[in-house]
């Protein structure tokens, strides 16, 4: 999930300007003497959702990230999916996932975690369809286009499992998986139902197919009970530098819906802090409180910027249509991933953050008449005395994932009994005082990471 908001970006810039030096463990030195075994498993890095590199394959022409210019000033509108107004699916374009976001405005996202595998681990980059190398160890980048629906983004992470088999000449051969934010969702959703696409109502039956070719599954800042940020790039739109993907553009994308707060989350507070019963998956819930594609002034720009008149309406309508069926599908994503699968799911190795106050629900406020969503405490116009909204509002995380989500838990008491939703069951935790994008270049998660990795016997 991005963090790509115009704070992170500025944040980032202010804590770069006051630290002086980062202490930093020394890896080679720690892991050097376990570069000579050559039989660890290869690894599969997978990025977040923002976290690969798109161009049109035709010409090569970038549409994300293009330039530091561009992730300051530019809307993005180029990512605006076409859709299929009788399938209400997005039509096949000729846009491509050809590389990792290393780094950007001056700030590291995996381009150090990078390093760090190579110069600390000894792991040697390879593409799909190179032959891995002999004697050496081998890790492989599974880029994807992160606006289309994560089934297809999970059979995209198969093949290149069964071209990593083949080029190893093992077709049982298990691989470690190091996966970032959405990327984890992904590897989870595959360790259960490997390939096969159990969101369009059927019995969820977890078929276990992916947790075959897992060894170890290491997940960075995964939302595994969602996340608010998606929910964001819905009402106002994604913050990128100091400019917005737009609601309308966000709304083509299939991906944001299955990254939503689970079901059994409480999305929503009135102004007393109560949390309110509202269906975040169910449209009429958006056009109630006039949000998204429901906002006169977004409706009304997304009727101009396709034609006007009846084109322009003809397509808001079907953009709806769409919406509610890429809505459905997110709720059961959230809920494929919350089934008990029993002891054949694979246990994977958690890291995150929990130190910054993290969005866990919206304030809903209404101002002349119109029904607004708060996401920070000072934007709330006539506050309660006597509520604590920022209690009300967040949670710890790391700025976009909260601990409790990151855990699979509903209830912060780690101590308490597990329920239902919560069927995640962990294998070793990390915590870390970091924010979401910069997990990956932690020092402390890198330490971790090596160990957990070239270990014989991790905790």
């Amino acid at each position: 999930m991005s963090a790509w908001s115009r704070r992170g970006f500025l944040a980032a810039g202010l804590g770069l300007a006051a630290c002086t030096r980062l202490d930093r463990p020394a890896l080679g030195d720690l892991y050097g003497s376990a570069q000579y075994r050559s039989d660890q498993p290869p690894l599969i890095v997978i990025p977040g959702a923002f976290g690969s590199s798109l161009r049109d394959r035709r010409d090569g022409h970038e549409l994300w990230p293009v330039s530091n210019r561009h992730l300051l000033f530019s809307n993005y509108s180029r990512l605006e999916l076409d859709i299929d107004p009788e399938r209400l699916e997005p039509l096949p374009g000729t846009v491509e996932a050809y590389e990792i976001f290393k780094t950007g405005l001056g700030k590291d996202f995996y381009g150090q975690m990078l390093r760090t595998l190579q110069d600390a681990g000894g792991y040697s980059r390879c593409r799909s369809c190179d032959l891995p190398r002999p004697g050496r160890r081998n890790f492989y980048v599974y880029m994807y286009d992160f606006r289309l629906d994560n089934v297809l983004a999970v059979r995209g992470l198969h093949e290149l499992i069964e071209s990593i088999r083949a080029g190893y000449g093992d077709p049982q051969l298990k691989v470690d998986v190091l996966a970032h934010s959405n990327g984890g969702l992904l590897a989870r959703y595959y360790a259960r139902y490997g390939t096969e696409d159990v969101l369009d109502g059927r019995e969820f039956a977890p078929t276990f197919e992916g947790a075959a070719a897992i060894r170890r599954l290491l997940l960075v800042g995964t939302p595994n009970l969602g996340t608010m940020q998606p929910v964001l790039s819905h009402t106002r739109g994604e913050e990128i530098g100091l400019n917005k993907i737009p609601p309308e553009v966000m709304a083509t994308c299939p991906s944001p819906p299955q990254m939503m707060p689970h079901p059994s989350i409480a999305w929503l507070a009135d102004m007393d802090g109560r949390a309110l019963d509202h269906d975040l998956y169910d449209l009429s819930t958006w056009a109630d409180l006039g949000w998204s594609i429901f906002d006169p002034s977004v409706a009304e720009r997304t009727v101009a910027n396709h034609g006007g008149g009846v084109q322009g309406n003809r397509y808001l309508a079907m953009l709806k249509d769409y919406m509610a069926k890429q809505f459905r599908r997110g709720r059961r994503f959230a809920e494929s991933l919350t089934v008990p699968a029993g002891e054949r799911d694979v246990r994977p190795y958690v890291f995150g953050g929990d130190c910054e106050p993290t969005l866990a629900r919206l304030v809903v406020e209404e101002v002349r008449g119109r029904r607004m969503a708060r996401e920070r405490v000072s934007d709330i116009a006539h506050p309660h005395d006597d509520v604590d909204y920022a209690a009300a509002m967040f949670e710890p995380g790391d700025s976009v994932v909260t601990r409790s989500s990151l855990l699979g838990r509903v209830n912060r008491n780690v101590a308490a009994p597990r329920n239902n939703v919560e069927a995640m069951r962990i294998a070793h935790s990390v915590f870390l005082c970091e924010h979401h994008q910069s997990l990956t270049g932690n020092p402390s998660f890198q330490d971790n990471l090596l160990y957990a990795l070239l270990s014989a016997d991790p905790a």
